[in-house]
């Protein structure tokens, strides 16, 4: 269930060009709880919604499902008697895809709460599948499986022993990384709605009161994934919840297959940054205070855009790699603004650059942040003193560039930096020149070094070769260095 970079190409064309029986490509919520006047585009088929406790990422989930006939508004926004006199003024909008209703382009619909009830006119029908958060609370404390504790001998008669098919089994096995081919389910025939899982280890039996919560929640959404008609919308509150950082990320892995298969669009809220490690920017929306922001954020700089940090300075980068060259050259160039200063990934360019204007757009910031764009991008839309930018081309390739241009030179930094001191000098200048003639994405120049150097963490060298390169490159850096002293310094 790798996820290459073709998928995600394809994906992106396929919502850009709405190649879909059905999709919802844009809500707006305007007085919807913290939220006002707040536009969600989605533009890929699998969309996290990431944030702090209470930063409105149900409130999305919730406001998606509104959209079609199946949902009811009282299972995601209910109203108490008391405290939710301002309900009164909440609207949604939407720009619906549905062929059935018209074929030829996307249309509008609402929900709005009006006279202490919600509206809904002339809403399309869809199926859209819920798989809330209670999916891992442990079966013993679930009514549902009442019936099954303390089956005697004799009632046993009453139940009804099912095969799971083999496709799922497959599929979760690939989410858990371990064979899942002993699991079955259990129901009764006087009732085939209730039932239960077991499972089979090691010759023993044990049935879904000993499961792990992450590993009944896996079986589960599979199997309600493998049943969704092809165009569902399907919507998943805390997808890592219960799992492992590795099968939070097969999970997304996994979702990324049902879409491409099914047409699914697929909704998903998260605390997990493991979640988003295959997702690309335009597909993860930070919620903080009632404002959603597109782009590869992550929680601490979302904190970040409200002036929530320890740190009283920001630098905006696109990603990690990014991140640690500013890190270097403020470390090198501008030690002075190493203790007041956090630099957060924001996601690619234009993202970065939003964030980065919604930060200095904000009153109660008093210190205004910078970002510092690769140098590969295209000019900006319109002019903002306070975007730097990196050395021309790619990053990687720069970085990597001058560490092959000078390999002789700087071999033995790379083996102090990258701390191989048993490779010899000239193995390592060979080293750097193999992966130079065998790599062709820039993104990969660093795991393939280190795998050279006797597999070596990609983070160690991809931190040596900054260090080199920054240590070298003082000329080069000049105008990053003194627009971030311009900006940032006291």
């Amino acid at each position: 269930m790798d996820v290459q970079q073709s998928d995600i190409d394809n994906l992106e064309e396929r919502v850009k060009k709405l190649s879909y029986q059905t999709y919802l490509p844009v809500l707006r919520m305007s007085n919807v709880r913290s939220f006002n006047r707040q536009t969600i585009n989605f533009d890929f088929p699998v969309t996290a919604i990431i944030g702090t406790n209470g930063g409105g990422k149900s409130t999305v989930l919730g406001a998606a499902a509104l959209a079609y006939k199946s949902i009811k508004p009282g299972d995601f926004f209910p109203k108490s008697n008391i405290g939710d006199n301002s309900m009164a003024n909440w609207r949604i909008d939407y720009e619906i895809i549905d062929r059935s209703v018209n074929k030829a382009a996307p249309f509008t619909r609402n929900a709005r709460f009006v006279s202490a009830k919600w509206r809904r006119d002339n809403i399309p029908d869809r199926e859209v599948i819920f798989i809330p958060i209670q999916r891992t609370v442990p079966a013993n404390e679930q009514a549902k499986f009442k019936h099954f504790i303390g089956l005697v001998q004799k009632n046993k008669d009453d139940i009804v022993i099912e095969s799971i098919e083999q496709d799922i089994l497959a599929n979760v096995g690939r989410i858990l990384g371990k064979d899942a081919s002993g699991y079955q389910r259990i129901s009764l025939k006087t009732d085939p709605s209730k039932s239960i899982l077991v499972g089979l280890k090691k010759n023993n039996d044990y049935s879904q009161f000993h499961f792990g919560a992450g590993e009944a929640s896996i079986i589960d959404m599979v199997i309600k994934l493998e049943a969704a008609s092809d165009n569902a919308l399907i919507l998943i509150e805390e997808i890592e919840n219960g799992l492992h950082p590795l099968a939070t990320r097969k999970m997304v892995e996994y979702l990324f297959d049902v879409t491409k298969r099914k047409k699914c669009q697929i909704i998903f809220t998260t605390h997990s940054e493991y979640a988003l490690d295959v997702l690309p920017p335009k597909a993860i929306w930070g919620c903080i205070d009632g404002v959603a922001y597109q782009g590869k954020l992550t929680i601490e700089s979302l904190r970040a855009l409200t002036g929530a940090v320890a740190k009283d300075r920001a630098i905006f980068v696109e990603d990690e790699f990014a991140a640690d060259l500013c890190n270097e050259v403020v470390r090198q160039y501008a030690p002075e603004l190493l203790s007041q200063t956090e630099i957060h990934k924001a996601g690619g360019f234009p993202y970065v650059v939003e964030v980065l204007k919604h930060h200095n757009s904000n009153p109660t910031i008093k210190n205004k942040a910078v970002a510092v764009i690769d140098g590969d991008n295209p000019s900006l839309s319109e002019p903002n003193d306070y975007v730097l930018e990196l050395p021309d081309g790619a990053p990687e390739a720069v970085v990597f560039g001058y560490i092959l241009n000078n390999a002789e030179k700087v071999a033995a930094l790379v083996q102090q930096r990258c701390q191989c001191p048993s490779i010899s000098q000239d193995n390592i200048v060979k080293a750097i020149k193999k992966v130079s003639v065998d790599t062709t994405d820039h993104h990969l120049y660093f795991v393939k070094l280190g795998d050279e150097l006797g597999y070596i963490s990609e983070i160690i060298v991809r931190r040596g070769l900054c260090s080199i390169y920054v240590q070298n490159s003082s000329a080069e850096l000049k105008p990053l260095v003194e627009g971030l002293r311009e900006k940032l310094g006291s």
